[in-house]
Formats: structure tokens, C-alpha cells, sequence
């Protein structure tokens, strides 16, 4: 087994194919292991004579750091998640739309664009009466009737 890890192409050939493999199999960990495998092969391109026991340490050393570079890369390109949450919902604030059908009990459904909101109100509104949507009530948006 120590010859076969004598050549770098090896850990090159094998880097090349687990990174590939986040094609077919994406969840982002490939990636990194696979890159941790071309930094052996690049590392062992300089010190052939590198030990099998070395080849593994750099390996597990290399996947982990590039591993933890990628949730790093990962984390910052969100932006923080949460801040960012229900912002479509948000900038409905202040819009008019039209009622799609009769609310009861104080929920129904608008017209937004080319799809429909549910929506809770607590007037009643008649089908195509136009609504001005108020506030944000948990997941859906709050809406008034608009006078005249």
C-alpha cells in the first residue's frame, strides 16, 4: 500500500474525482475533502519522499482547514440569515391590491402580481374591493379596506 501512495498523481487523480463528485452529490463537503486531497498531491510533488503516515496527517490536516475556510465562505456569503427574513413580506407594506373573493371570518386571499396572498383582515371585504396591506400579522400580511 505505501508504493501506491508514492506518486502525488494518485492523491491528484483522487482530489480531482471527490470534488468532481459534488456535481452529482452536491452538499458542499466533497468539495473541500477533495481539495484536501490536491493539496497532499501538491505537497508530495515537492517532497516525494514524504511517508504515508505524513500523507495522511497533511490529508486530515488540509481537509479540515478547507473545510472550515468553506462554512466560513459559506456563512458570510448569507449575510447574516435572519435580518434578511420575510423582506418580500415586508415591502408589501403600504401597496394596494385587489380581493380575489369574499373574506370570511376575517381572512382571504389577494391579488399580488401574478400570484395570490393569504391575508387576514379585520374588515370586510368584498370580491375585487381594493385593499391596503398595513402590517406584517406573524406570516401574512394584515390588510384595510381602502375608502371610495
Amino acid at each position: 500500500m505505501e508504493t501506491l501512495f508514492d506518486s502525488p498523481w494518485i492523491w491528484i487523480i483522487a482530489g480531482a474525482l471527490i470534488a468532481g463528485l459534488e456535481i452529482l452529490v452536491p452538499g458542499v463537503f466533497l468539495l473541500w475533502i477533495g481539495f484536501g486531497a490536491l493539496a497532499v498531491g501538491l505537497i508530495l510533488t515537492l517532497a516525494p519522499d514524504l511517508p504515508l503516515a505524513w500523507q495522511m496527517l497533511i490529508f486530515a490536516v488540509a481537509m479540515l482547514s478547507s473545510l472550515g475556510l468553506g462554512f466560513a465562505l459559506q456563512r458570510r456569503s448569507k449575510g447574516g440569515g435572519a435580518p434578511m427574513l420575510n423582506q418580500d413580506l415586508q415591502a408589501m407594506i403600504g401597496r394596494r391590491y385587489v380581493a380575489l373573493a369574499d373574506f370570511e371570518a376575517g381572512r382571504g386571499r389577494i391579488r399580488v402580481a401574478d400570484t395570490s396572498f393569504a391575508v387576514v383582515s379585520d374588515d370586510p371585504v368584498k370580491e375585487g374591493e381594493i385593499v391596503e396591506v398595513t402590517a406584517i400579522d406573524g406570516a401574512r400580511p394584515r390588510v384595510s379596506r381602502v375608502a371610495g
